[in-house]
């Protein structure tokens, strides 16, 4: 059996320290979740299984994939593309709305709370599509118009008639049964600006046929399911944790560390770490419960965030994984104490994926490369 690594007891302060450096405090104390039924919510838990299918048994990964197949919640070859590359993934969900013309569906989106410091790279939008009970096949196109906002009339000092911005056509059939996606990336990063000067603000869509004689129900464009509804996928890059870490410096309230801990003790009531006298891994969990952060927090529910801790002393051991470099640095510091030892530092480095609610419509999916110690040595 595996040895586990010697236990660090973290302090209060220091676990809202990595919550503030992953960007994960802040949020309201919610006392309900939203719902993870969604098309848009689904994705992106498909994808973080995915990211973390290694740690899975076979079998349950051959029982989510099938599950994922039959719900039609697909990651396509282009998902795969971007999910690589990018370390943060938003999914908004639409609200439908009502609609006097059946040739059009309305949908609006809520775009409020993404990070400012995210740069949009690519969105898309995802609309599901039903085989049409038809008798044959017939060719048909679907628009996506974005909503420019409405002026006043200077005659009547009421409201025009809603403007709409052609954004994309799609050609597809009747028969067709599946996600249809339209690139939205210039939309969102409009929408997105546009939350400055107009914080509480839904954005709306309007999704068009071009044949008249059909309308949006015959063609399967208004699903019955809600977990198949429209939604949008974003990917984004972030700031490395070197950027944050630099904010967090000014960010972070020096009186806030007089904070007590959750069962109301004070900081500081815990055990302090002992650093252990050879170099090793050690741990140190964030518990997002025990933070009263798990109504926002979907997964996972508590992570290990290890450190290296302990002296790097002669005769450096097998187990301290030393480097030659270190070995020698070792030998010139006992012959001259001025010079500095090795220091006990990670080797091997893994990375965490945290999903998260931004809103009540947005899922936030972020990747931290390089964030956990896997392995510790001397160097």
């Amino acid at each position: 059996m595996e040895q586990q690594p010697p236990v660090y007891q973290g302090h209060y302060s220091e676990q809202l320290d990595m919550l503030d450096l992953l960007d994960l405090g802040d949020r309201p104390r919610r006392m309900a979740q939203p719902t993870l039924h969604n098309a848009a919510s689904k994705f992106l838990l498909e994808v973080y299984n995915e990211i973390n299918e290694e740690q899975e048994p076979l079998e349950v990964l051959h029982q989510r994939h099938k599950r994922s197949l039959d719900d039609d919640i697909l990651i396509s070859k282009k998902d795969r593309q971007e999910i690589a590359s990018c370390n943060s993934i938003l999914t908004f969900c639409s609200r439908s709305l009502p609609s006097s013309n059946e040739q059009h569906l309305l949908i609006s989106f809520n775009t409020n709370n993404v990070p400012a410091d995210l740069s949009l790279v690519q969105a898309r939008l995802r609309v599901y599509k039903q085989a049409a009970q038809l008798p044959g096949q017939q060719n048909i196109t679907l628009s996506v118009y974005r909503r420019v906002h409405s002026h006043l009339s200077a005659a009547s000092g009421e409201l025009n008639e809603p403007v709409y911005r052609i954004l994309q056509s799609l050609n597809t059939t009747s028969s067709y049964r599946g996600w249809l996606e339209f690139n939205l990336t210039q939309t969102l990063r409009a929408w997105l600006l546009l939350n400055k000067s107009l914080p509480q603000a839904r954005h709306e869509l309007r999704i068009s046929l071009g044949d008249a004689q059909w309308s949006v129900h015959s063609m399967g464009l208004l699903p019955l399911q809600a977990k198949l509804e429209p939604y949008i996928v974003g990917y984004f890059d972030g700031p490395e944790l070197l950027v944050k870490v630099q904010k967090l410096r000014f960010k972070r309230d020096l009186h806030k560390r007089k904070a007590t801990l959750p069962n109301g003790l004070p900081l500081g009531a815990s055990d302090h770490h002992k650093p252990s006298h050879s170099c090793e891994r050690l741990n140190f969990t964030v518990d997002f419960k025990e933070l009263q952060m798990h109504n926002w927090v979907i997964a996972p529910k508590k992570f290990d965030a290890y450190f290296c801790g302990g002296g790097c002393n002669f005769p450096l051991g097998t187990k301290m994984n030393a480097t030659n470099h270190a070995i020698v640095q070792t030998l010139m510091h006992l012959k001259q104490p001025h010079l500095p030892k090795p220091c006990c530092v990670p080797t091997l480095l893994g990375s965490i994926t945290i999903l998260r609610y931004l809103n009540e419509d947005i899922i936030d999916l972020t990747k931290y490369k390089k964030t956990v110690a896997k392995e510790c040595g001397c160097h």
